[in-house]
């Protein structure tokens, strides 16, 4: 079960593979923006991780990657409570398991506070499974987002609906073969979250709706991709969610921008979604994020290469 501890950082063996993660994100369809963030800690290693990336009408607007920096001191001893810092991003926890407030410092600057509306939903708890390279532990959470963002010289105020999760354990990065990580928002009473990873070919079905007051695990999820200019790169889905309940939902996914991250050899997909879904709860209309993530041969690299110099270009900004 998770607990208010967990918000802190745990112990861990020696593996050099063992991580602690907390990420974001936000999507404002008012302001046509998606937003996340995430700061991770490499305990073996003495590294610290953090990334903002941030689109508006489809385009990324910020890319800011502090990744892989030396960390002064054990690891352990960061206290979320006074601030987890990469550079000049900051994540700062203000009450456990429903208010943090995420800044960055500076000209390009953002401070905005997630506030949680949903119960912590564990991965494991839940009897919910999880290929053997993920980490052992892993809790999401839905919520609100507000505040402001201003990444290109113009201040935009937030009010948006999002998504939260923290990881740790052990990551095989090498030996990952790939996973869909899906959040949909739809206002404070409904939202959904799915995980399915792939072991051995096969899909691993994880993941919650929360409906009603409560979350509401799920048993089986099937996704229909249809591909854009390269295969990978989604325009559009179909995901069939059914809950352990019984109840069913339908979702329509449509692109709305993406950006690619590449890492430990295998493509992160991060798109941008506008969703419509029909079930239990009738037909409703929201937004939100389809993390795609697949390992690409050496020619599908190269076929790519496009769109990782698009990165590079905003970071040049």
């Amino acid at each position: 079960m998770i607990e208010p501890r967990d918000e802190w950082l745990h112990e861990y063996g020696a593996d050099p593979a063992c991580q602690e993660s907390y990420y974001f994100n936000w999507a404002d369809p008012e302001r046509r923006a998606f937003t996340l963030a995430r700061i991770g800690y490499r305990f073996n290693v003495s590294k610290t991780d953090g990334l903002v990336v941030s689109m508006r009408d489809g385009r990324l607007e910020l890319f800011y990657g502090p990744a892989n920096l030396n960390h002064e001191g054990p690891c352990h001893d960061e206290d979320p409570a006074r601030g987890l810092r990469a550079r000049r991003f900051v994540a700062t926890m203000e009450q456990p398991l429903r208010r943090w407030r995420l800044q960055i410092e500076g000209r390009r600057g953002m401070d905005v506070v997630f506030h949680a509306h949903t119960p912590a939903f564990d991965y494991h708890e839940h009897g919910g499974r999880l290929a053997s390279s993920m980490t052992r532990a892993h809790f999401e959470q839905s919520g609100s987002v507000s505040g402001w963002t201003c990444f290109q010289g113009e201040r935009h105020e937030i009010c948006a609906w999002g998504q939260r999760d923290k990881s740790w354990g052990v990551r095989s990065w090498h030996s990952l073969e790939g996973w869909n990580w899906i959040s949909g928002q739809f206002g404070a009473d409904l939202s959904f979250n799915i995980m399915q990873t792939i072991e051995r070919g096969q899909p691993l079905d994880n993941g919650f709706v929360f409906r009603d007051g409560a979350n509401h695990a799920i048993e089986r999820v099937a996704i229909d991709y249809r591909w854009g200019r390269h295969a990978h790169l989604m325009r559009q889905a179909t995901i069939e969610i059914l809950e352990r309940s019984g109840a069913r939902h339908r979702v329509e996914a449509t692109a709305l921008g993406s950006f690619p991250i590449l890492r430990g050899g295998v493509w992160i997909e991060e798109t941008h979604v506008w969703l419509r879904l029909e079930g239990a709860v009738g037909a409703r209309e929201g937004q939100g994020v389809v993390e795609h993530v697949w390992r690409p041969s050496r020619r599908q690299l190269l076929r790519r290469a496009g769109r990782l110099l698009s990165v590079a270009r905003v970071l040049r900004r």
